[in-house]
């Protein structure tokens, strides 16, 4: 099963150039591509550079066609057999070949359920009761009347997609490669009346749970900076202006609002060990992303710490002692 994470945030909190960091640490590690799924509507230009180069080979989710059965289909490692054009009919699923690929970046979990839930509801599916009445109105278009269907969810589409979400993220994490990340958009909801923040997804039972599917939950929290650049006036003349910027911080740690208290829901996968020590990396328990790095360089870390528990003389010497002493077990066992 692959190393899995998901960097969740508001809009234009860079969690497309993170992907692009991605790919720069799937490259070194496993010298090949990463795949780059997006059902979210703004494209990837943020990663266009490893995108020219090959570094990332993407594919965006047409919601146009039916969106479940082809994201199973990506879920289980297909991909359209002619990359970046459209599935068809001359451009179906083939098995991806996994010795050009390491890494796999899905954008992102809350688009794809608003995905399915609307698939729900355009084809009034009925996934364990009742379907919704459907209301028509009619339009007219080069002189003839054309009948417009609108329907809205049934309770039962929410669980239903809920499942199917589950199964997907499933399936991506189970493909093998490195590691598999994820992104999502945020949503507030309340838990034993306290007010949180995790990752955005059709109603409210699965949000709190979804980091229980995968391993690193990185948040993405924009903040103000007040700050005083040069600029042009009327006259042409170079003038000092203070300007708000929006930066950005991804916490690997749960954390607070300032401002409203709500905790925002984070995690990092690093063995226990390690815990402490990755503060040490990235004091306050989060990480700035900038143009030339950020999440690539919080995997470096993580992998640095994973190296050094693997290789600690507690554990070598605890291994050692079982060799000795599985060894004894083995000679007395031959001897009976």
């Amino acid at each position: 099963m692959a190393r899995s994470g998901c960097i969740y945030g508001p809009t234009g909190s860079f969690k497309t150039t993170a992907i692009a960091h991605f790919s720069h640490w799937v490259a070194e590690t496993t010298g090949k591509a990463t795949l780059l799924l997006s059902a979210d509507g703004g494209g990837w230009d943020a990663a266009s550079e490893e995108v020219m180069a090959g570094m990332i080979r993407p594919h965006r989710l047409d919601p146009e066609l039916v969106p479940l059965a082809v994201i199973r289909k990506f879920s289980q490692g297909y991909w359209p057999k002619h990359a970046g054009e459209p599935l068809s009919a001359t451009n179906p699923f083939t098995a991806v070949n996994w010795d050009e690929i390491g890494g796999y970046a899905v954008e992102g979990i809350t688009s794809m359920g608003l995905m399915l839930m609307r698939h729900c509801a355009d084809k009034n599916l009925r996934t364990g009761e009742e379907g919704v009445t459907p209301v028509r109105q009619h339009v007219m278009v080069d002189d003839q009347t054309v009948t417009e269907t609108f329907t809205q969810n049934s309770r039962g589409h929410y669980g239903f997609v809920q499942n199917q979400l589950y199964s997907i993220v499933m399936n991506f994490i189970s493909l093998p490669v490195s590691y598999c990340l994820f992104t999502a958009h945020e949503k507030r909801y309340t838990e034993d009346g306290e007010l949180q923040v995790g990752i955005s997804s059709p109603g409210k039972a699965i949000t709190p749970l979804i980091p229980t599917w995968i391993g690193d939950c990185i948040h993405a929290q924009d903040y103000k900076v007040q700050e005083t650049i040069t600029v042009r006036n009327e006259k042409g003349e170079l003038v000092p202006e203070q300007v708000v910027s929006i930066r950005c911080r991804y916490y690997y740690k749960k954390h607070l609002d300032p401002a409203t208290g709500a905790v925002f829901d984070a995690k990092p996968r690093v063995t226990h060990s390690k815990a402490t020590e990755l503060e040490r990396v990235f004091p306050g328990g989060f990480f700035v992303p900038t143009p030339d790095g950020g999440f690539d360089n919080y995997l470096r870390a993580v992998d640095a710490l994973a190296k050094d528990a693997a290789e600690s003389d507690k554990l070598k010497e605890w291994r050692r002692q079982m060799d000795v002493r599985l060894g004894r077990a083995g000679k007395a066992q031959m001897a009976l």
